[in-house]
């Protein structure tokens, strides 16, 4: 019993320095630290594993559990990242209108049929249309100019967005033209794009849209791509990156890629954050960030903008689906001096990533 005891305490030592390191991940540059924001990426494990151990001391009634209380109750800033209980709408300014803005990467609306479901494509637009949002964005949007696979014509037809604003990225195709799309229902009075130098196919747009008296700026943007391949979703899930039949099985490569996609949003935070920060106009950020809220990355927005999840999610925010649980990278931001409410996670599964929509209210 003396030996057991004295594992679980080492164990639970261990698991402690664990967390706090991970927490610590929010201020750590990766560049300088990437081993901190290994540990933030693990953090849903690492808290779960401190969370048993706190379970075990109470059981066998040792104060032991103190510890490791105290530090899941220290750590409560980065919980209500991943989990929202209650949300409330705590300022009662009066508001004059709202408009509800949709976030969601399509992932080329399954142009490849990855999910071997042909009505992918179109279950996306019906369950748009459903949701009615005023302004969409999309990452991994897809068009083709020859008309072969449809995309544009049935958004501005169908789901009445009359106005919209799409930008490419330099590794579109003559046909195939891949990047990012913001769809709106209000007048769009100026496009603007910045394209990232660390990989051509990230990048970020920005979008004015004039909403009865105010000008709002949307900026929709894509970060950071890891790029892993299939032998690295059959361990993480997901349905990205398919075997097609004349390809070899390629060489698992998740840590390298993981380290890779760190690197390159640290140096895409110093191309964009200057420029949302200049924005003349109230700004509104669609992202998929590939990272999670306990995340560098993560803080270098939030240190100037709201999370919409945290004002008003509810449960467990996680937006990707594959095998990682809590795993949510991507966010609605917004100006603090907006208000925001009915955030939802969508449960639909059309991609790999969820959509993601929330109301913004306008005093």
């Amino acid at each position: 019993m003396v030996w057991t005891n004295r594992l679980l305490a080492y164990l639970t030592i261990f698991f402690n320095f664990l967390l706090f390191f991970s927490y610590l991940s929010y201020l750590a540059n990766p560049v300088s630290s990437i081993w901190i924001s290994f540990l933030g990426l693990g953090y849903p494990l690492i808290l779960l594993s401190n969370t048993i151990l706190l379970i075990v001391w109470v059981l066998k009634k040792k104060l032991f559990f103190l510890t490791t209380l105290l530090l899941i109750i220290a750590g409560m800033y980065h919980h209500s990242r991943f989990f929202q209980i209650n949300p409330i709408l705590k300022n009662n300014t009066y508001h004059t209108s709202k408009i509800k803005i949709m976030s969601f990467n399509v992932r080329l609306f399954d142009l490849y049929n990855w999910s071997n479901n042909e009505k992918i494509k179109s279950n996306i637009l019906s369950f748009v249309k459903k949701e009615n949002p005023d302004i969409i964005c999309f990452q991994e949007y897809y068009y083709d100019t020859s008309n072969e696979f449809v995309t544009r014509e049935l958004i501005v037809e169908e789901l009445g967005y009359k106005y919209y604003h799409e930008s490419f990225t330099s590794e579109s195709k003559k046909n195939a033209q891949f990047g990012l799309a913001t769809f709106s229902k209000f007048p769009i009075i100026n496009k603007e794009e910045l394209g990232f130098k660390n990989d051509h196919s990230n990048h970020c747009m920005w979008t004015d849209i004039n909403i009865t008296a105010d000008t709002i700026r949307i900026y929709n943007t894509h970060m950071g791509s890891i790029r892993f391949n299939h032998s690295d979703y059959n361990i993480i899930g997901g349905k990205g990156s398919p075997l097609w039949p004349h390809q070899e099985i390629p060489k698992q490569d998740i840590v390298n890629r993981l380290k890779i996609g760190f690197f390159k949003r640290s140096q895409q935070l110093k191309e964009l954050l200057p420029k949302i920060n200049s924005s003349p106009y109230k700004n509104i950020i669609c992202c998929d960030l590939n990272d999670t809220p306990i995340s560098y990355a993560y803080n270098q927005f939030n240190n100037y903008y709201k999370d919409a999840f945290t004002i008003s999610g509810l449960g467990v925010g996680g937006t990707y689906i594959g095998n990682i649980p809590l795993l949510r990278i991507d966010y609605i931001w917004h100006d603090k001096d907006l208000d925001s409410k009915n955030f939802k996670t969508h449960r639909e599964e059309f991609s790999d990533h969820r959509p993601i929509s929330v109301d913004i209210l306008f005093k």
